[in-house]
């Protein structure tokens, strides 16, 4: 019996390591990182990662130290289409970078400039952080969802958020990533919502909202109780 019972353990261990095996398109030089699960390959100035079903997920240039220098792209999980595209200098995100959605449509763009760092953003083993200049984001229709600037990692200047049919959802401006000014705020149908006034500083001095048939709803004032209507 309990020999039995070790024969069914191994064999079920075994077809359990017969199903996590190397795919035949990974090459036998790529080891497999357990904390990415994902083949790694470093080979011919380039660093090649495969997901477990076999597909490409990235190819990145390297410099003779090994950091990401130069062109970097991503791949779809499933379709194997390019999703991602950019460049690093010195590890360091540089330069207009494009991802799209899975069927290939634009989902957003954004530069970065090496060297200025405002803050660090994990996103699968990558730092965000040096942002500058446009930034625009899509719907999967492929109109402009959100569009705006940065400067040195700061959303900066001018930003307007949409609706999916092209009506604008908000705008206002940023200076150092912090509201400032007067912004604006509209329902799906286009009428005004709320509007916020804010000091250079970013400081929230006053919210206006309204009900959808233009009258005021509730106002707030930074040293007053709010008072609705």
């Amino acid at each position: 019996m309990k020999i039995s019972t070790v024969f069914i353990l191994l064999l079920f261990i075994c077809n359990c390591l017969g199903s996590n095996s190397r795919p035949k398109s990974v090459p036998i030089e790529a080891k497999y990182n357990r904390k990415l699960n994902l083949y790694i390959l470093q080979k011919d100035g380039f660093e090649y990662s495969w997901y477990e079903n076999g597909n490409l997920i990235a190819k990145t240039q390297l410099n003779e130290y090994g950091m990401y220098n130069g062109l970097a792209e991503r791949y779809d999980y499933n379709s194997g289409l390019l999703i991602t595209k950019g460049a690093y200098t010195l590890s360091e995100k540089s330069g207009q970078w494009v991802w799209k959605y899975s069927d290939g449509k634009p989902y957003y763009e954004m530069n970065f400039s090496p060297g200025v760092r405002k803050r660090k953003f994990w996103y699968p083993t990558l730092e965000w952080g040096n942002e500058n200049g446009q930034y625009v984001r899509y719907f999967p229709n492929g109109r402009v969802s959100e569009k705006g600037s940065y400067d040195g990692g700061n959303r900066s200047g001018d930003w307007v958020k949409y609706y999916p049919d092209t009506k604008i959802e908000s705008k206002g401006t940023y200076f150092e990533d912090y509201k400032v000014g007067d912004w604006f705020y509209y329902y799906p149908d286009g009428r005004k919502e709320a509007i916020e006034v804010y000091s250079p500083k970013g400081d929230l001095l006053q919210r206006i909202t309204y009900y959808p048939n233009g009258s005021v709803w509730c106002e707030t004032k930074s040293t007053l109780e709010p008072k609705c209507f």
